[in-house]
């Protein structure tokens, strides 16, 4: 079995497959994306797009149609996509969901916005709030668990056998977290509970 040749430098590439390896690089940004920000398939992914973008518009080509197709069939904003591409480093090219909703940092609990990247805790800025809310009223919410542990292991430094523990994702290995730690993210975040 013959290797299969790399394919010839873009700019001896037709402008049909050039329109094409667009649009799988952009796929490839997107499917790759949760590497953000120095992951190398998703770094190669986004050179690509910048470089083809970039031969492309030497051309004067208008590939907008075929994007819109490509959004159509992905569900994944990719006129936003190129956008941040080509704007990168200075914009993080997540890839936006239709709704507008970064895919990849869409938030676990309430799945209606996203969390900043690098957040310590998988949910947006608007439910560390809310977890704090049902912790303190002892009445859980859609998407998380509210539990007591006389295991030490099974939850957080600040608590201990009486304290309301609370879990957004529940798996084997739980680790509940406390009022306190929902209140440290708020704060890390930048965001203070309001007295209520």
């Amino acid at each position: 079995m013959h290797d299969t040749p790399p394919p010839p430098p873009i700019h001896q590439r037709d402008t049909r497959t050039l329109v094409e390896d667009l649009c799988v690089e952009l796929r490839n940004v997107g499917v790759y994306d949760s590497g953000l920000p120095d992951g190398s398939r998703v770094l190669a992914a986004i050179g690509a797009v910048r470089e083809i973008a970039a031969e492309l518009g030497s051309r004067g080509v208008d590939y907008s149609a075929r994007l819109a197709e490509l959004s159509e069939q992905t569900r994944w904003r990719m006129a936003d996509l190129l956008a941040d591409c080509l704007a990168f480093p200075k914009t993080t090219p997540y890839v936006r969901a239709t709704d507008g909703i970064r895919r990849t940092l869409r938030c676990g609990l309430c799945r209606q916005a996203d969390y900043p990247p690098g957040a310590s805790q998988r949910i947006c800025d608007d439910c560390p709030r809310r977890v704090v809310n049902a912790i303190e009223q002892r009445s859980p919410i859609d998407g998380i668990v509210l539990f007591r542990t006389y295991s030490p292991r099974a939850r957080c430094t600040h608590a201990d056998s009486e304290t309301v523990l609370a879990v957004v994702f529940w798996t084997d290995d739980v680790d509940g977290q406390c009022r306190t730690c929902f209140q440290d993210e708020l704060d890390r975040r930048g965001r203070q509970e309001q007295p209520g």
